[in-house]
């Protein structure tokens, strides 16, 4: 069952204004993270689970006048974007930037993960569109996916903009990550190579791809339940 309760991303956006004698405003995209510690959907620790870093990548952010014309480019972000939004035991948020936007009622926001292979192979989200690594009772893991999903998030009333600054902060619960479509024991995730590092990823190397691709699907569900 969808429990839009626990939702992997609360999605909390922020409208503050001020007066433009024009025919457009701007909008200022920020995303947060906050909690580092992972619980299962009756609150309580499936294992002692800590996240040291969340990373993502995407790109291609757009502002729907309409929900049924999601193909239609209306404004958008370029990038890519790199966002870090976990370091050690801190959550972290990073502002995206600011972008001129006509004035208008945009019913979704939209951005797509994306994989990019222009970048050093050592860096974690090489070729990935989601990383993150922490230990699950004392055993280092590393969760990876390169999945390029695109995330809708709907606004029941809009986004409003009329000569105004609309401040959207997108935030990330990373505590309710294993509780949106599935809920997700970690304390099950196996070292097969044995080689001390439990990795979780459609690769398969460790024999986690099932979890993966669970994960994946609980940050997807989270952002297509989001009605704001």
């Amino acid at each position: 069952m969808k429990k839009i309760s626990c939702l992997l991303f609360a999605a909390i956006f922020v409208f503050s204004s001020c007066s433009k004698d024009e025919e457009s405003g701007s909008v200022t995209l920020s995303l947060t993270g906050i909690n580092q510690t992972l619980k299962s959907a009756e609150n309580s620790l499936v294992a002692d689970v800590k996240i040291t870093d969340f990373k993502l990548s995407f790109r291609d952010v757009e502002f729907k006048l309409d929900e049924s014309d999601l193909n239609a480019t209306e404004v958008q972000f370029r990038g890519p974007y790199d966002v870090d939004l976990m370091n050690e035991t801190d959550a972290l948020s990073q502002t995206i930037g600011t972008i001129d936007i006509p004035d208008g009622t945009y019913k979704v926001l939209r951005f797509k993960l994306h994989k990019d292979m222009d970048r050093l192979e050592t860096d974690p989200l090489y070729d990935r569109s989601l990383f993150m690594k922490g230990t699950i009772d004392g055993t280092p893991f590393e969760f990876w996916h390169d999945t390029s999903e695109n995330f809708d998030f709907e606004y029941t009333g809009g986004i409003v903009v009329a000569g105004n600054n609309v401040e959207i902060n997108v935030k990330f619960v990373i505590d309710q990550f294993l509780n949106s479509l599935y809920t997700i024991d970690l304390s099950k995730a196996v070292d097969l190579d044995e080689d001390g590092l439990i990795e979780i990823n459609p690769d398969n190397e460790d024999g986690n791809s099932d979890m993966a691709d669970k994960l994946k699907e609980n940050i997807k569900e989270a952002a297509d339940l989001i009605k704001i």
